[in-house]
């Protein structure tokens, strides 16, 4: 099955590294420089969520053909259909942004009710207790359960959107993600079409002719979101809420000291800037050096939560590496 799909994916992609500027110049989305948050030198295609929605929607197609297995954790034709329409729709949400600059309210609502619609459409979706590893009490949402699960989404979407900021980051780290489904045994076969497709986003995003732009970065936040929420629902052992936190930390983290920080200067949670992290930590080191640093930082915190038999232990030192690492960071450059 595995190699079917590497071939299929082989093939479904070749136009793309034969025509890639032909291609990238009749869509016509770029991000170009502002040399106030954005200083590379060439306007940049923005086709990371090209390359993501075409070769899910080609599998979509192919699948009754091939009997592939991608699509075999949709049980029901409406969670099937509520799949794709949340492909299509954030995607397109992603690609007016992209193209037309929406404002982070028009965006925050477009999203908010296409969550909506979705998980009205796929109870699979909502999320409606909280099922700790260090408690026999689960947390029940009750009426609280639709917007604590739309709350969720939203902030993985924008969190990964805000992580996003240096070539590598915001791929490689989904790729991890996938790769837990993976080891975990669940949406494998959609999970290594989601790792091929990084993969060769990340081969143009390494040699800056491409950037995930906001349609990208909502199609991988929708993705892992949903299998997140869907596997945790059929099974609530394959994943703790704990270990969700643990594994989505370091961006959503970064997302909150962010909204913090702008909410006490009076600005919108959503102003754009470069106090993430990942800007901090430029200002003295190279971007491949920045990445390195950013990955290992998310993997050392899985891997202490697999490692700590006290799950609630690994939740307070992941927090606490977080903090300390701002402090030094910022410390650090007070001391220039």
């Amino acid at each position: 099955m595995f190699e079917n799909i590497l071939i299929t994916f082989v093939i479904l992609n070749l136009p793309i590294l034969i025509f890639f500027e032909k291609i990238t110049n009749i869509i016509n989305v770029f991000d170009e420089a502002d040399n106030k948050r954005k200083f590379h030198k060439n306007k940049v295609p923005l086709f990371g969520g090209i390359i993501l929605i075409y070769n899910f929607l080609i599998f979509i197609l192919l699948e009754s053909f091939l009997k592939l297995g991608i699509f075999d954790n949709f049980n029901t034709t409406r969670a099937f259909f509520s799949f794709i329409l949340g492909l299509i729709g954030f995607f397109f949400v992603g690609f007016y942004d992209d193209k037309f600059k929406l404002s982070a309210n028009k965006k925050l609502f477009l999203n908010f009710f296409l969550i909506l619609i979705l998980i009205l459409l796929d109870d699979k979706l909502v999320i409606r207790e909280l099922n700790f590893s260090f408690t026999n009490h689960p947390v029940e949402l009750n009426n609280f359960s639709y917007l604590f699960t739309i709350l969720c989404i939203l902030l993985f979407i924008n969190a990964l959107n805000m992580f996003d900021g240096i070539n590598l980051q915001a791929g490689n780290y989904c790729i991890i993600i996938f790769s837990i489904f993976i080891l975990k045994g669940i949406f494998i076969q959609l999970s290594w079409v989601s790792i091929f497709t990084i993969i060769l986003f990340l081969y143009f995003n390494y040699k800056n002719k491409a950037f995930l732009g906001d349609s990208g970065t909502q199609i991988l936040a929708f993705l892992i979101s949903y299998v997140f929420i869907r596997s945790y629902n059929n099974d609530n052992t394959l994943f703790y809420p704990e270990e969700i936190f643990v594994i989505l930390s370091l961006p959503g983290l970064d997302m909150f000291r962010l909204f913090l920080l702008r909410l006490i200067n009076g600005q919108h949670p959503f102003y754009p800037d470069r106090r993430h992290i990942h800007h901090l930590l430029m200002i003295k080191f190279s971007d491949i050096k920045v990445f390195i640093f950013t990955q290992c930082f998310i993997l050392l915190n899985i891997f202490l939560y697999y490692f700590f038999s006290v799950k609630l232990l690994s939740i307070m030192i992941t927090i606490i590496l977080y903090i300390v690492c701002i402090m030094l960071i910022k410390k650090g450059k007070k001391t220039e």
